[in-house]
């Protein structure tokens, strides 16, 4: 089971939620592609005292304006192609009837009881505070940074304190559970100050759902939205047959909420007796120019502009941005126009479009496009390239950062693949070779290997470009069988002589976007100063011949995959590649 969280109706879709939901999808598309039953859930989150407001502003009832908003996140689903198996709302009746089956059961059991509150609340998040909290926090949300407000309510609450320990050992004992681990330790020491009990329920709104036999109370929209994971696969209800897919494998959600999913909601599990979830993964926030992203700013990355980067740079382009470039870890990660342009040219057209497009036209023209007989012959190693230890090296690099959350390493483990093809072309020749009648079995050996290596590349980066790695698989086959899995596929040797290969052009050439995402063309430049330009030495840009310029760019992109991998200059393969490029440049 994956999930993401469900969405507040009383926001508008922006890169955030996006974001995450993309990073979920990876995920369970990874999963599937190791033929694993996997349940993908996400939704969204229709009750609290904002959405009443909101309706009651716009003069509608509070379901209507749930209604009108929660389509606007499905269609975003779809629009995305978020491949999600249930979308739950916190106003279906099949949620609704099972939580408050869940707090009855937790009322019987002495885990919930009625109190008094006083103290502060985050009216944003939806979240009470102590008076020592809030002062930590300067009286002000640590979210939206407005202030908070003095709050005397009476409550049922529910009994985190009894939890305390448990939760602590939980955080403590188990590394896997909340990652990254830098979020850990964070809650670990706010865990360490002690945990109070927490209240489930509100009397100054209506819109939720009741208190089971205390109307007057309607349950805090927290717990309400928490209880879905185990709602929509009917924990409360006998003989449902989804109940197998709990606990859930990953809660993928930005760090913000990771207080309510790793500490909350754990100890809500341990009251009703349910198994905890594998893990909880709170990646980071989208920030523009070193800035947080608000309203108020007017930096947000919202709907419309998105849409104008994944209808520009295709769905595909835009996901692999999303995946080498987001907050998946503890780090914010910036969002520019000029970056998205930057990796789309230089992973997708230059790198991953490039070689394969060379590729596949070399064997059509050399070969007709159909591979000849013994070009698989394992014996042909060529120096230095000794693809299936290669491939198997990456592949398995891969693997292990999709099981850990690391999209941008997997990624770049495929680009390594790649930027050695390109080198392998360089160093081969097989332009030359195509002249040469005696060299016509090396020169289906190098194809046939260079294809090949690309061929798991595409498998790696299936999760992430499901639609380019299908019109890849058409005009060069990257599996037996629709039902084979990801192990399977990254197997060395899948393609085999008399396969039809076409020519690809799988990435376009594209103009960038500015950061409102129109579209800039050199005459869309910034005019001239009108002060006089100050004369300069003209630099003349050394020429070098075809196949010299061939080496420099696939060694420098070797370097960049290197680099990319997180190895410095200080490091001997890089030095070492460095010292042949500069080698190279020489020698003309």
């Amino acid at each position: 089971m994956v999930t993401t969280p469900i969405y507040y109706v009383n926001d508008k879709p922006h890169i955030g939620h996006v974001y995450t939901s993309t990073v979920a999808d990876i995920y369970a598309r990874y999963k599937r592609l190791q033929n694993m039953d996997v349940f993908f859930l996400t939704g969204t989150d229709e009750h609290g005292l904002k959405v009443e407001q909101s309706a009651e502003k716009r003069q509608i009832p509070a379901q209507a304006l749930a209604d009108e908003n929660s389509l606007v996140f499905q269609e975003v689903m779809k629009s995305n192609e978020i491949s999600f198996d249930d979308f739950i709302r916190t106003t279906d009746e099949r949620h609704t009837t099972q939580v408050q089956a869940f707090v009855e059961k937790l009322l019987k059991s002495g885990d919930v009881y009625l109190g008094k509150f006083e103290g502060w609340y985050d009216e944003g998040q939806e979240e009470y505070y102590t008076e020592t909290k809030a002062k930590e926090c300067n009286y002000e949300s640590p979210i939206s940074g407005k202030p908070m407000v003095r709050m005397e309510e009476e409550n049922y609450y529910f009994k985190l304190s009894k939890y305390e320990s448990k939760v602590k050992e939980l955080l403590e004992t188990n590394d896997s559970f909340l990652t990254p681990k830098e979020r850990k330790n964070e809650l670990l020491q706010r865990v360490n100050d002690g945990l109070n009990d927490v209240p489930i329920s509100r009397t100054n709104f209506t819109w939720g759902i009741p208190m089971p036999g205390d109307e007057q109370h309607v349950i805090y929209v927290w717990i309400d939205a928490l209880m879905n994971y185990i709602t929509a696969i009917g924990m409360a209800q006998d003989g449902e047959e989804k109940q197998k897919y709990w606990p859930a494998s990953i809660h993928v959600m930005a760090k913000e909420i990771s207080w309510f999913h790793a500490v909350i909601w754990p100890a809500v599990l341990m009251a009703l007796d349910l198994p905890l979830p594998s893990r909880v993964h709170a990646h980071g926030f989208w920030i523009r120019e070193g800035r947080k992203m608000s309203k108020s700013l007017g930096n947000f990355v919202d709907l419309t502009v998105l849409n104008k980067f994944s209808n520009h740079y295709g769905l595909d382009g835009f996901r692999y941005y999303l995946a080498t470039e987001g907050p998946i870890g503890a780090q914010d990660a910036n969002f520019a126009s000029s970056r998205v342009q930057e990796v789309y040219g230089t992973d997708l057209v230059n790198t991953f479009g490039n070689s394969t497009s060379r590729t596949t036209a070399m064997c059509v023209k050399y070969f007709d496009g159909i591979l000849p007989e013994k070009s698989d012959d394992n014996s042909k190693i060529f120096e230095g390239y000794d693809w299936k230890s290669i491939c198997e090296k990456e592949a398995a690099e891969a693997v292990c950062a999709y099981e850990n959350m690391e999209l941008n390493k997997a990624t770049q483990a495929a680009m390594r693949i790649i930027a050695k093809v390109d080198l392998f072309i360089t160093e081969t020749e097989p332009f030359r070779m195509a002249k040469d009648p005696n060299e016509r079995e090396n020169l289906g050996a190098v194809l046939y290997q260079c294809l090949e290596a690309l061929r798991i590349s595409a498998c790696i980066l299936e999760p992430i470009l499901p639609n380019k790695v299908k019109e890849m698989h058409a005009g060069l086959p990257l599996y037996a069988n629709e039902s084979d899995s990801m192990e399977k596929r990254l197997i060395w040797g899948v393609i085999k002589p008399g396969t039809t290969v076409s020519k690809l052009a799988l990435f376009p050439r594209l103009d960038p976007l500015d950061e409102n995402g129109e579209i800039m063309k050199e005459a869309q430049a910034p005019a001239a100063s009108k002060k006089p330009a100050k004369k300069s030495k003209t630099k003349v840009k050394k020429v070098y011949s075809p196949e010299t310029q061939a080496k420099i760019d696939a060694q420098g992109a070797l370097i960049r995959s290197m680099k990319e991998s997180g190895k410095t200059n200080d490091d001997a393969e890089v030095a070492e590649a460095v010292k042949i490029l500069k080698e190279l440049k020489a020698s003309e």
